[in-house]
């Protein structure tokens, strides 16, 4: 294998690291001993980020708007000492929930979108709404 070759296989693994630990920090407490959270998102795109284990919300918002990517994201949920969720629907909708844990936040997203089916009349599609976790995330459990 060629020096530049070996090069760029270096570079493509340590990018690769790099991205697996984006998001979060070292664990690190605030001095109230809390951990803190946060999800950006952009609601055009759907792309999102998220920052745990942070010891404020100010550090948190800024790496998890820096993960999301774009310039118009902008933080949906904290969470302290536990979990965050996103969720959205099929039709664009999006609805935040938090939790003791991961189960809990996601179900939380899920229920605040409000009931799945349209309402009746409905001259459109008779499907029901389909609703996914976009992103969730959890301080230490």
């Amino acid at each position: 294998m060629s020096l530049s070759r070996k090069a760029v296989m270096c570079l493509v693994a340590s990018s690769a690291a790099t991205l697996v630990a984006a998001g979060a920090a070292q664990a690190e407490p605030g001095g109230d001993g809390r951990y803190y959270g946060s999800i950006a998102l952009n609601s055009k795109s759907g792309a999102t980020g998220a920052a745990w284990n942070y010891p404020s919300w100010a550090e948190s918002d800024t790496d998890a708007l820096a993960e999301c990517g774009s310039w118009d994201c902008f933080v949906v949920v904290r969470f302290a000492d536990g979990c965050g969720a996103v969720s959205a629907t099929s039709d664009g909708n999006w609805a935040v929930g938090t939790g003791s844990s991961r189960a809990e936040a996601e179900r939380a997203a899920i229920a605040n979108l409000g009931p799945l089916a349209p309402p009746f009349p409905n001259f459109g599609s008779s499907a029901p709404k389909s609703a996914e976790i976009l992103h969730s995330a959890c301080t230490p459990e």
